[in-house]
């Protein structure tokens, strides 16, 4: 058995591949459609995105009349604080893309606090409202669309996937859901 590829399999196997993780990267680059052959009986297909620098493993898109294949695993959804912190931050992106610029996104961790909390009903207890954020953001962290710098300032940079996962139709029509939820939910007098 030869493994030109098994680098790539490996490291898809195991999630996403960063165009920073050179060796992985190049190696997937080359055998792009040897990669894509070797998941199609296991029903996942290669989502390669080379502009943005990033590639990962998803559900084949099924026709009418297939037979689909059982999920490799199961879908877990976001609670109410990591998805309002994922929406936010593609909001940020969006923004950030538009003014152009750097390709790097980075934002502050009291940043993502102020534009979630604009989303959020007025605490009672600021301090455990928080920590619920900050327990939402190294959620994001795990999940890999944020990534920690090693600086004094507490800033982040947000990766480029999270345009894979969060769809730019919806942000806005989201974001109005939340500020309702927020306003509906106001602590009484």
């Amino acid at each position: 058995m030869e493994y030109r590829y098994s680098t790539s399999l490996i490291a898809l196997l195991k999630g996403i591949v960063y165009s920073h993780q050179k060796e992985t990267w190049e190696n997937l680059l080359q055998y792009e459609a040897d990669v894509k052959k070797y998941f199609v009986p296991i029903g996942r297909e290669l989502f390669l995105d080379k502009s943005e620098g990033y590639a990962f493993l998803r559900p084949k898109k099924w026709e009418d009349g297939e037979k689909a294949l059982p999920a490799l695993s199961d879908k877990r959804p976001l609670n109410f604080m990591t998805s309002l912190i994922c929406i936010v931050l593609r909001k940020f992106l969006l923004e950030h893309d538009a003014q152009g610029g750097s390709v790097r996104s980075i934002i502050s961790e009291q940043e993502i606090i102020n534009r979630v909390k604009v989303f959020l009903p007025n605490a009672n207890d600021e301090a455990k409202q928080q920590e619920k954020i900050n327990t939402a953001i190294n959620k994001v962290v795990d999940i890999g669309f944020l990534r920690k710098l090693e600086d004094q300032e507490k800033n982040y940079e947000i990766h480029r996937i999270i345009k894979g996962f969060v769809n730019a139709d919806v942000i806005d029509e989201t974001l109005q859901k939340f500020r309702n939820y927020a306003a509906e939910n106001q602590p009484k007098d």
